[in-house]
């Protein structure tokens, strides 16, 4: 297979050892692949005009992602795409389902493949189902025109207020709207005794309540801190934006709006 002819994976991300680990990966399982690492989200665009039917992998958590996942839609749209991250909880999932993403691919998933882990490999790779659709795809096609979208904060606050309203509407029968409350409340940092005295109900009702709705989430090993805060809803505080040079824009839409202009 000629270099013209061979699949083209585009791999992107704000983290430089996670995408050149997931570059040799894909590199050593297939390679006959080009696989090239963008430099930035510039570079990503550029590569993306040019290269009209390169699949794409995102490594970035969706949870604190939202306003480049959204901006890259548009380039995105008819492209095989991923993302790849470290995290894949419920707040991540939302985000995925929402913007029209495909469930994430964890990097704890991935390790198994690497050198010397043969005999942890139970399963298929877990991009086997990406590069099977990158290459019925076909070869690379004349240049593509799309541009990103717009990345502001006031757009960023409207998709986390939506994002957080469809985890609501989403959230599994075998969770009610009391079990979701406290939830959000030791989210946010309350202690089970205050969420107690808040509801009315005993401390050790609380914890259930929490250990229950978690595991209906797939999230049994989260317990709180951190893991907690982030993997239940999606925060505006978390979001985070490209870095770019004073003078360059990367997000386009009605004029264009530069990275320092959008944050």
């Amino acid at each position: 297979m000629s270099g013209r002819d061979s699949p083209r994976v585009v791999v992107y991300g704000d983290e430089w050892a996670v995408t050149a680990a997931v570059c040799s990966l894909v590199s050593l399982r297939w390679p006959q692949a080009v696989v090239e690492r963008a430099s930035g989200l510039s570079a990503l665009l550029q590569t993306l005009r040019w290269h009209g039917t390169a699949g794409v992998l995102l490594c970035l958590r969706p949870h604190e992602h939202i306003p480049v996942l959204d901006a890259l839609t548009p380039l995105l749209r008819g492209r095989v795409v991923r993302v790849v991250s470290p995290v894949v909880w419920y707040s991540d999932r939302m985000v995925l389902g929402w913007l029209g993403y495909r469930p994430a691919v964890s990097t704890q998933a991935l390790q198994a493949w690497l050198p010397g882990r043969e005999k942890e490999r139970l399963d298929a790779h877990p991009l086997a189902g990406f590069m099977d659709a990158l290459m019925q795809q076909g070869a690379v096609t004349a240049p593509v025109n799309a541009s990103p979208g717009v990345m502001s904060r006031s757009r960023t606050a409207r998709l986390v207020r939506d994002i957080r309203q469809e985890a609501l509407r989403r959230l599994p029968g075998t969770v009610n709207a009391r079990q979701w409350f406290i939830l959000c409340r030791l989210a946010e940092g309350m202690k089970g005794g205050e969420v107690a005295a808040l509801t009315g109900l005993k401390e050790k009702t609380v914890s259930l309540y929490r250990r229950h709705a978690l595991a209906a989430l797939g999230m049994e090993t989260v317990v709180r801190g951190m893991p907690l805060y982030r993997g239940v809803l999606v925060r505006e505080a978390l979001q985070r934006y490209p870095v770019a040079g004073p003078a360059e824009s990367i997000c386009a839409g009605k004029g264009q709006v530069s990275v320092q202009e959008a944050i």
